[in-house]
């Protein structure tokens, strides 16, 4: 297959796994959280097609004095943010919790999607003036560039 993806490319340096982030471009920590991150990743590009460059992965957000990191943010060609993913690992429930603390990062960037994601559950909302509804699955990138139009 050409151009076939990168991800799930593992190693072992220094006695630690890692596995490759296509997005980051380097190796990064293997954790429960990391390989639901990049399951997430993978599913954006290659069936969501969300283009690559348009991804930002673990990146600093501050809500008041608080400064967090997101796990996935999705921008349009203009910068904004389109999609924020929460990512937990396998073992963390998706609760209320979970949502309050993408809504709090959300409240900085202020996407038009919110998803929580655990490896076995994903859970979606759309931003809307009220606050979020609970949709049944994200759409494609198009389709939420075409909408914001």
């Amino acid at each position: 297959m050409e151009g076939a993806p990168t991800w799930f490319t593992r190693r072992i340096s220094n006695g630690k796994k890692e596995i490759y982030d296509p997005v980051r471009r380097r190796f990064v920590r293997e954790t429960p959280e990391e390989l639901v991150r990049q399951a997430y990743l993978c599913y954006l590009v290659e069936k969501l097609h969300f283009p690559k460059i348009c991804l930002s992965v673990e990146k600093k957000v501050t809500y008041n004095t608080l400064t967090r990191r997101y796990d996935i943010v999705a921008y349009s060609r203009d910068a904004h943010a389109l999609l924020l993913v929460e990512c937990k690992s396998e073992q963390v429930e998706l609760s209320g919790d979970t949502l309050y603390q993408a809504a709090m990062y959300n409240h900085e960037l202020q996407a038009d999607y919110v998803v929580l994601f655990n490896g076995k559950r994903q859970v979606v909302c759309q931003n809307v003036r009220e606050g979020y509804s609970l949709i049944e699955n994200l759409p494609d990138y198009k389709e939420i560039v075409a909408a914001g139009k």
